[in-house]
């Protein structure tokens, strides 16, 4: 038989087995706490939230154009407009005719003009190693100067004043005609003709290498 248990060691065994239960139970209750404390965290957690902005299309200005060149706005001042050349430009080459009107003065340099040059009643030209594709044509100008470059047409110079044409290649026909001005022509290439009639003096110059015919006023030049 077994020997009955005095109340001593009872309680000894009650309290041994509290003892093993404290552990456990605090265990449990600070994963508990700990899991509340995540939870809480979450929970107060701020919610990101991405702004997409959608991007800015921007126009490319082709070459020499400016932000008010755009069609329907007013061009910038500073811009070149070759419907009216009134400035200078050097180096800049010029797709389209240029066209210098009454009071203007069109300075050219060292640059390509795609298309002709127009000189209206009294409009002044100076254009200086230029390449002309097409041709230059004044009619009632106050003043035109070519000296050097290359037109690859006719140079034609009617009812104006002073003109002066010099060491120019020019594939077509160089004209004078009826000007009150002096005019000079020396040392240019002539693929056509020499023309010159009816001008108030008759032109002076020379060294001229002329494809064509001397006419006129120009016959011995």
């Amino acid at each position: 038989m077994t020997p009955l248990q005095s109340p001593h060691t009872t309680a000894r065994h009650t309290t041994a087995r509290r003892a093993l239960l404290l552990p456990a139970v605090a265990l449990l209750a600070a994963a508990g706490c700990a899991t509340g404390a995540e939870d809480e965290q979450a929970d107060a957690a701020p919610t990101v939230t991405a702004t997409v902005t959608a991007p800015v299309e921007t126009t490319e200005l082709p070459a020499g154009q400016r932000d008010g060149d755009r069609q329907g706005e007013p061009a910038d001042r500073g811009a070149f407009d070759r419907s009216n050349c009134g400035t200078e430009v050097s180096g800049q080459d010029i797709s389209g005719d240029v066209q210098v009107r009454d009071g203007q003065t069109c300075v050219l340099s060292d640059l390509t003009v795609t298309g002709d040059i127009d000189i209206w009643g009294g409009g002044r030209l100076e254009a200086r190693n230029v390449r002309v594709t097409e041709d230059i044509e004044a009619d009632g100008h106050a003043f035109v100067l070519v000296s050097g470059g290359e037109v690859a047409g006719s140079i034609e110079l009617d009812r104006g004043g002073e003109a002066t044409v010099e060491n120019v290649r020019i594939a077509g026909d160089l004209e004078s005609q009826e000007n009150s001005g002096p005019q000079r022509f020396e040392g240019n290439s002539i693929g056509g003709d020499l023309e010159c009639e009816g001008n108030a003096e008759a032109p002076t110059g020379g060294g001229n290498q002329v494809g064509g015919e001397r006419e006129g006023q120009c016959a011995g030049l």
